[in-house]
């Protein structure tokens, strides 16, 4: 007999199947498409993104903007779920954000294109799910899993070593293959600020004693890449006594790591902060330093330059070495020692920072 968590799991998955077959019996099973897709006929169009992470919505950015070039008649919404909705605020490409809560009513608001933008790695029965519940008549998602259940036109999977952005923007691709779309190569995550909120954030960084020099320590991670506090003291220590001032940004759970510790005169913990105001908070500093989170994605976007700790995630498919002002440490499944994570500040700050965009 299993434990308390083997018991969990065999719950879950038997919710799981029970959602998928309630699902597959009141949901028609979809007309597959006769031609390509009319742009100039589109007038609303839906993305979805059920997860609930920072950095995959930034990811999902550049797919909005090709979308928005594409169909440049149409409405674009995002439906995602409540977490990080502020993230798509002043977004130009985006003309309303939903949630969940507009489910039951979002069938009557008749788009004629919607796509499941989750990742191409693992089908994801609720985004395939609330894709078909708009009810467009094409419906754009990865060929995996159950996905032919619930879309219409299944792009294959990527096979090759692509960005993020990339991988999805092939779903906006396959849906106008002869627009006149940005390359890959092109494509950028994209955070924009509205009226007095980056101004807001210098003044938020002057007030922490921080100036243009300061580098900004992002302490938080999941599971196997987080890195102790004293890792992050030891170098804060260090770009001290270079002159430079440090910010040590984290959640809860890091500035309880840090109470009581002894931190260095000119190094300030961070206070929390909602998200657009953390945005425009770092996008003031020189430099961030941050393992592969949403906070990494959020640093690149705002224009930041960064240094991208990565142990234990693909570097290919989530980091930034291929734009200017951005370097990677891959440490291969091992935390970096702080001598590593100094010489690639040291690269960083050498260099000239990203052009920002608002």
């Amino acid at each position: 007999m299993g434990g308390p968590k083997d018991w969990g799991k065999a719950l879950e998955r038997g919710g799981k199947a029970a959602l998928r077959a309630g699902l597959l019996s009141v949901l028609p099973r979809p007309r597959r498409p006769d031609g390509p897709v009319d742009a100039a006929a589109v007038r609303r169009v839906l993305a979805v993104r059920h997860d609930a992470r920072l950095g995959n919505l930034l990811l999902l950015t550049p797919s909005l903007r090709l979308l928005k070039s594409a169909f440049a008649n149409a409405r674009v919404d995002v439906l995602l779920a409540d977490a990080y909705a502020d993230a798509l605020r002043f977004n130009p490409c985006v003309d309303e954000v939903l949630t969940a809560r507009a489910l039951p009513r979002l069938r009557a608001r008749g788009y004629d294109l919607a796509f499941d933008f989750s990742p191409h790695h693992a089908f994801s029965l609720s985004g395939a799910a609330w894709t078909a519940l708009s009810g467009a008549p094409r419906r754009f998602g990865f060929d995996r899993g159950d996905a032919d259940r619930f879309l219409t036109d299944l792009v294959a999977v990527p096979v090759e070593r692509a960005h993020e952005t990339a991988n999805l923007a092939a779903l906006a691709r396959a849906a106008a293959p002869g627009a006149d779309l940005p390359p890959d190569a092109d494509l950028r995550t994209e955070w924009h600020f509205g009226p007095g909120e980056r101004e807001a954030g210098e003044t938020t960084w002057r007030g922490w004693g921080l100036d243009e020099e300061s580098v900004a320590l992002f302490l938080g991670a999941r599971a196997e890449k987080r890195l102790p506090p004293e890792w992050f003291l030891e170098l804060a220590a260090r770009l001290r006594a270079s002159g430079r001032r440090v910010a040590l940004l984290g959640g809860p759970a890091e500035r309880a790591l840090l109470r009581g510790r002894v931190i260095p005169e000119g190094v300030v913990v961070a206070p929390e902060l909602s998200l657009r105001a953390f945005a425009a908070a770092i996008a003031q500093a020189r430099a961030v330093l941050t393992a592969d989170t949403g906070p990494m994605h959020l640093a690149v976007a705002v224009g930041a330059p960064t240094v991208e700790l990565f142990s234990h995630t693909e570097t290919w498919r989530f980091g930034y070495a291929h734009q200017p002002g951005h370097v990677i440490l891959d440490t291969g499944g091992r935390h970096p020692a702080v001598e590593e994570a100094w010489n690639a500040l040291q690269t960083v700050l050498a260099g000239r920072r990203p052009t920002r965009r608002d």
